[in-house]
């Protein structure tokens, strides 16, 4: 298990302060390995005792051994040289520990009782996933409203309802104009899935509900010019909702 498995295994005992030192250290891992209590509870700008709060909240018996274990962690991924296949199958493993570990029970149910259900990716993979979602939901009798972009998200947030649900699709979490949109969304009391990779991101932990699946990038091009993002287990991750939704909910 990773660092950011374990986070979301404790993820509703952490508060806002903890969540502060999670991203520092998930950003810095190599380097948090070699510093002390007070230098991480300095560069964070909260108390030693809230840094080994946070350890023991993620069931470490102090400090020292959240550092072991992101120690072995950086090891491990040291010592194997993966491919691109290799990448792929430990994120569909990865991704099937994910969803499998996760109660789908209140997402599945809050879709059978919304009165509509929207559906918005933030990107391209995203809006794909979307779609995909979509299609397989008409199986169930589920009309899945598409959102096919932010201009039409905007104009929907004012005429939804307490009673809808807003499935929410996004590689990053972080993005502005989707800050706004849960914020306005939070105001009218809409319920939000966020659907998102393995991490701390302010989409997840806004939202009613949180899918998450794991992505890794492949190593980028020597000029350093490409990014490449795949959705391969974003696509499982739907899938496992759609079927666990046809499993127990259609009759």
């Amino acid at each position: 298990m990773r660092l950011e498995e374990r986070i979301n295994t404790y993820y509703s005992k952490l508060s806002k302060t903890d969540f502060a030192i999670s991203n520092f250290i998930i950003s810095n891992k190599s380097k948090v390995i070699t510093m002390s209590v007070d230098e991480i509870a300095t560069v964070v700008f909260v108390s030693s005792a809230s840094v080994v709060r946070f350890a023991k909240k993620l069931d470490f018996s102090g400090f020292s051994e959240l550092k072991y274990f992101l120690k072995e962690e950086i090891d491990v991924h040291v010592r194997h040289d993966e491919t691109s296949t290799d990448l792929l199958k430990k994120d569909v493993e990865e991704t099937t520990n994910l969803v499998t570990q996760t109660n789908l029970q209140p997402i599945c149910q809050c879709i059978k009782e919304a009165d509509r259900v929207f559906s918005y990716g933030t990107d391209w993979g995203e809006r794909v996933s979307s779609e995909y979602l979509v299609r397989n939901f008409m199986v169930t009798d589920v009309f899945i409203h598409s959102v096919p972009s932010l201009t039409e998200m905007n104009w929907l947030i004012d005429k939804m309802n307490p009673t809808d649900l807003v499935i929410i699709f996004s590689y990053s979490g972080e993005r502005s104009p989707l800050k706004t949109i849960i914020s306005q969304l939070k105001v009218r009391n809409i319920p939000v899935v966020a659907i998102t990779p393995l991490s701390n991101n302010f989409l997840s932990s806004e939202a009613t509900y949180r899918l998450y699946y794991k992505s890794s990038q492949l190593k980028q091009d020597p000029n350093g010019l490409k990014e490449y993002n795949f959705f391969t287990t974003l696509n499982l991750l739907t899938e496992y909702l759609f079927r666990y939704y046809y499993d127990n909910f259609v009759h």
